[in-house]
């Protein structure tokens, strides 16, 4: 099996890829992810602001993200994103993972995440792993459209 290696990224074209490719199914939808929009521009913005991004490498390949920001007393991810030829092997898993190792090395107890309600798979795999729903709005997204998500917490 392949060697699983976690570490910080920054190289926003290397990111910009992985994000664009694992989000690409939603290119049809009526409700585009607003994933697609970002550029390697606005990930250098959002690393200029504090955003830490984390990248999963199977031997030297990139095959995932993870964007990690710090608010209050918790850790937020987003953008989980995996290449999708390497979807569904534990990447995604070992990286939420590798943050929960992330936050207790920093004192922090919790970690938060929001996931559009009709991603039934990704909201089983946050619960599966010690997630759990504590709140349901509709979200604004960036690029103008309202989108149900649950706000899911883990605490530490």
């Amino acid at each position: 099996m392949d060697q699983l290696t976690i570490k910080p990224i920054t190289n926003a074209t290397d990111i910009i890829t992985i994000i664009h490719a694992a989000f690409k199914r939603y290119e049809s939808d009526p409700i585009p992810s607003s994933a697609l929009a970002e550029t390697a521009e606005t990930i250098k913005e959002n690393v200029a602001s504090g955003t830490e991004i984390f990248a999963a490498y199977k031997s030297d390949t990139l095959v995932g993200i993870m964007k990690v920001t710090k608010q209050l007393q918790s850790l937020y991810f987003s953008r989980l994103s995996v290449l999708p030829s390497y979807q569904n092997q534990g990447i995604a898993t070992a990286l939420i993972n590798y943050l929960n190792t992330l936050a207790a090395e920093r004192n922090v107890s919790t970690i938060q995440c929001k996931v559009r309600k009709s991603e039934q798979d990704n909201i089983r795999l946050y619960k599966k792993l010690g997630y759990d729903i504590i709140s349901e709005e509709i979200t604004m997204s960036p690029t103008g459209y309202a989108i149900e998500t649950v706000t899911m917490q883990k605490e530490l």
